[in-house]
């Protein structure tokens, strides 16, 4: 083989080792995802985005939008936690009683 042979394999190597990582962890972010989140509860019902709506047509004159956003972030962040320690207590096996 030559030189360039060589150099064109190992190119070919690399980039096929590169694309199966790749997917690899697309996978994992995928099975993490998932994880977090939990089974799709399908499309929200109807009466969720009015609700909301009102909810923030109240809350942002009197709050202000940076506080508002402040106080999303932070709930969006306890359910997450709380999404997460759910599926972690859930994948625990039972305890033996005593």
């Amino acid at each position: 083989m030559t030189q360039r042979n060589e150099y064109a394999l190992r190119k070919a190597q690399l980039v096929a080792r590169c694309d199966l990582e790749r997917l690899r962890l697309q996978f994992s972010l995928k099975q993490i995802r998932q994880t977090v989140t939990g089974p799709g509860t399908g499309a929200p019902a109807a009466w969720t985005a009015p609700v909301a709506a009102t909810l923030l047509s109240f809350a942002l004159p009197t709050l202000g939008v940076q506080r508002l956003s402040r106080y999303v972030r932070l709930l969006s962040l306890a359910v997450t936690a709380y999404r997460i320690a759910s599926q972690w207590r859930a994948g625990q096996p039972a305890k033996p009683a005593p």
